[in-house]
């Protein structure tokens, strides 16, 4: 059976091994009030983060110089 929420009791039974089981974040109940988000944690695929920084670096040679300025202002790419 899936977990549709974790109460604050239930997170003292936990395990590691439960809690990275789960297969989607979870909202952590007090009562009726969600107070929090139980996210389990996954490694990541090697292969799908270079497709994805691979994607974002088509992207970004398509834009122009001035949204690529702003955005190396934004991020603070060049200032040493």
């Amino acid at each position: 059976m899936e977990r549709r929420s974790v109460t604050m009791r239930d997170m003292q039974k936990l395990s590691a091994a439960s809690i990275r089981a789960l297969p989607r974040t979870v909202p952590i109940k007090s009562g009726s009030d969600t107070v929090g988000l139980l996210v389990p944690l996954k490694r990541p695929d090697p292969e799908q983060w270079k497709s994805l920084f691979e994607r974002i670096d088509r992207h970004y040679e398509q834009l122009s110089p001035e949204v690529k300025q702003y955005l190396q202002r934004m991020t603070g790419e060049g200032d040493d």
